[in-house]
Parts: C-alpha cells; sequence; structure tokens
C-alpha cells in the first residue's frame, strides 16, 4: 500500500466529475524514473527551482571531482548523489512544485494504485460536498451583540479583593 496525495487546482473545484479532471494524484516514495532520469523527470513535472538546484549540484560534484582527481567508484558515486536525492524526494518537490502554482491539498489516501486512490478521495469528496449542501444554516441572530459585564475575567480575582 502506498500513500497518495491529491491536489486540487487553483481556485477550486465544484463536486463534480468534469471538475475531477483537473486533480493531480502524487505517490509518495522512492520514484525510480526520478532518480535514473532526474533532469527529464523535473522538466516534465515543471520542476524549475529543483531542476536549478540539481544542475548545481551536479556541477559542484563535477568540480569536486576534478580537485580531488577522484577515479572511478567515488566519482561515479558522487556524481549519482544528486540523482539519489531526487529519487528519494521526488513526491515532495512536485508537491512544492504544485503548491507554488497554486494547488492545495486536498486530501490523501492509502491505496495499491492511483486509480484505487482516486477512487477512494472521490468517493469521500462528493459525498462531503452532498453533506454541506444539505446541512441547514445557522440563523443568524438579529440581536445585538451585547459585552459581558466588567468584573472578573476567567478565574482571576480583582484587584485589592478578598482572599
Amino acid at each position: 500500500m502506498r500513500n497518495w496525495l491529491i491536489y486540487e487546482p487553483p481556485g477550486g473545484a465544484r463536486a463534480t466529475l468534469e471538475d475531477a479532471e483537473g486533480f493531480v494524484t502524487v505517490r509518495e516514495g522512492f520514484s525510480k524514473a526520478a532518480f535514473l532520469f532526474a533532469p527529464f523527470w523535473l522538466a516534465w513535472r515543471r520542476c524549475w527551482h529543483a531542476l536549478g538546484v540539481w544542475v548545481a549540484a551536479v556541477l559542484g560534484a563535477a568540480l569536486l571531482i576534478a580537485l580531488l582527481d577522484l577515479k572511478d567508484g567515488a566519482a561515479t558515486a558522487l556524481i549519482a548523489l544528486p540523482s539519489v536525492a531526487v529519487g528519494f524526494e521526488a513526491a515532495w518537490i512536485r508537491a512544492r512544485a504544485l503548491e507554488r502554482r497554486g494547488y492545495a491539498l486536498a486530501g490523501s489516501a492509502l491505496a495499491r494504485s492511483r486509480e484505487e486512490a482516486e477512487a477512494l478521495f472521490f468517493v469521500d469528496w462528493i459525498e462531503d460536498a452532498r453533506e454541506a449542501l444539505e446541512a441547514p444554516r445557522a440563523a443568524v441572530s438579529a440581536a445585538p451583540f451585547r459585552p459581558a459585564p466588567a468584573g472578573v475575567l476567567g478565574l482571576f480575582p480583582s484587584p485589592g479583593a478578598q482572599r
């Protein structure tokens, strides 16, 4: 079972299946695609800030390899570190990019697949919207607001009062 985050599009959405198309589902956990194809994955997902950090990290690793004159295994491990970080943090990176574009976290679901997670989420989402429409509205009182009389505030006695 995986945890899936569901993001609502900017401006919100009505509780209809047509508006459900704008939602984005993000799987938490290690992403093999993000690890193996980090710069392409970041560009495809429009995670521009993370792509800039990844490029800077790879250039820094290459500079460090050249300065320390590292060979084979050490150089490979060092140059792979930024991609490993992207693989482990793929869900977080994508979530921050979505939030910068105006998406809001609408909920999460624990499921085996994306389809199952979306089905679980949207059943609850539409049900909550129906309950909100059917709930009676609280009556607004026509009586004016009257502040509490002066004196004791809470459990604190008045100054100079007998103890």
